[in-house]
C-alpha cells in the first residue's frame, strides 16, 4: 500500500494539469493525472484513490458525468470529491464540494489535505508551499521586510504553443505599470525551476488560470496604486 495519499486529478488543460500535479506532488501526494472524464473513470476502475479532484468542463463528458458514473459503479462511495470550475451554476447541479476558479493554490492544497485526512485532522502534516498573504489575496499589506518592488513569477508550459503568445500578452499589459518596481520572471511549469534565491521571504499569492487573459493579474496590480 502506498504511503503517500493518492489523488486523481482530471483536467483537460495540459498546463494546468501539469502544474497541479507538480504542486500536489511537492505537498506529499501521489498524483494520477487524467485529461478526460473517460480517462478518469478508467483510472477509478483500476485502483482506489484517497481523493478525486476534477474539472467540471471537460471534452465530450463533464466532470459531473464522471462522478455520477463512478458512483453508479460503486467506485467513490467513501472517496472525498472536489470539483473545480469557472461556471457559477455548478453549485446547484453537483452534490459535491465545488471550488470556483480562479482559486488560491495554498487554499486548494489545504482543502485537499483536510479532506484526505478526515474531519478529525489526523494524518501526517506537510509543510505549506508558501507563506499566506497578509491582509487578503491582493497585493496590499506587504511585509515590512519585503522590498518595495513586486516580482511576478509566471509559470508556463514550455512545450505549449500557447505559451509564447500568452507571455507576449502579459508583457504588453504590464507596460502600463512602473517598470522600475515591477519585475517579470518566466519559468517552465514542467520543472518548476525556482527563481534565484532571495534574501527575504515575502508574502506571496498564486493565480492559477489562463495567461491569455491578463485581466485578473492587472486587477491585483491595480491594488498597488502604482500604474504609470
Amino acid at each position: 500500500m502506498d504511503e503517500q495519499p493518492a489523488i486523481l486529478v482530471v483536467e483537460d488543460d495540459t498546463d494546468i494539469r501539469e502544474m497541479m500535479a507538480t504542486l500536489f506532488g511537492m505537498s506529499g501526494f501521489k498524483v494520477v493525472p487524467c485529461e478526460s472524464a473517460e480517462c478518469g473513470l478508467k483510472a477509478l476502475r483500476e485502483r482506489e484513490f484517497d481523493l478525486v479532484l476534477t474539472d467540471y468542463a471537460l471534452p465530450r463528458r463533464s466532470g459531473l458525468w464522471l462522478l455520477e458514473e463512478a458512483k453508479t459503479e460503486g467506485l467513490i462511495d467513501d472517496t472525498p470529491v472536489l470539483i473545480v470550475t469557472a461556471h457559477p451554476d455548478v453549485n446547484e447541479q453537483a452534490p459535491y464540494e465545488v471550488i470556483q476558479k480562479p482559486f488560491d493554490l495554498d487554499d486548494l492544497i489545504e482543502r485537499v489535505r483536510r479532506r484526505v485526512e478526515g474531519a478529525d485532522g489526523r494524518g501526517p502534516k506537510q509543510p505549506r508551499l508558501t507563506m499566506p498573504l497578509e491582509g487578503g489575496h491582493g497585493l496590499r499589506g506587504r511585509s515590512p521586510d519585503c522590498p518595495g518592488a513586486i516580482e511576478l513569477i509566471l509559470y508556463v508550459g514550455a512545450q505549449s504553443p500557447r505559451s509564447s503568445p500568452a507571455v507576449r500578452k502579459i508583457k504588453t499589459a504590464l507596460r502600463r505599470f512602473n517598470s522600475s518596481r515591477l519585475k517579470l520572471t518566466v519559468c517552465d511549469a514542467s520543472t518548476l525551476t525556482p527563481p534565484p534565491e532571495r534574501r527575504t521571504l515575502c508574502p506571496r499569492t498564486f493565480i492559477l488560470g489562463h495567461a491569455t487573459n491578463p485581466e485578473p493579474l492587472l486587477e491585483l496590480l491595480a491594488d498597488c496604486g502604482d500604474p504609470n
